[in-house]
């Protein structure tokens, strides 16, 4: 075990947009890599679901991806909003306190409904150790 504490040395934000809908919770075949960790891996400390358009309601799915199996991590619950210069769009954030992404695996999203295809962004904040 370590003497000291490691702790994130570099600032990171990336983001993706799911595209095409897949409902699968184990092998998704049309998701997007929201993350690619540092070369000694990287702290997701939240993920933000934000729309840029007319939401419907759905699922966006959270992996960890270890290059061969994809592991559900999280769920979020998308709900049906029309954005106008009254109405903010849809927008979830969720923070965690043990998301580590090891170098070798990326953070990946997917989305359940086609009505919301490249109108949900991922956005993953956090740092790389």
């Amino acid at each position: 075990m370590a003497a000291d504490p490691s702790f994130a040395a570099t600032a990171r934000a990336s983001s993706a947009l799911p595209t095409t809908a897949d409902t699968s919770l184990t092998a998704p075949t049309n998701q997007v890599t929201v993350l690619t960790p540092g070369a000694a891996g990287s702290k997701v400390e939240e993920i933000v679901c934000q729309g840029v358009g007319t939401s419907v309601a759905g699922v966006v799915n959270i992996f960890i991806y270890d290059g061969s199996t994809y592991h559900l991590f999280d769920q979020f619950l998308i709900t049906a909003v029309t954005p106008s210069t009254t109405a903010v769009a849809f927008r979830l954030a969720r923070k965690y306190d043990n998301l580590f992404i090891p170098a070798g695996y990326t953070l990946r999203a997917s989305q359940s409904i086609a009505g919301n295809a490249s109108i949900i962004k991922v956005t993953a904040l956090g740092g790389d150790f």
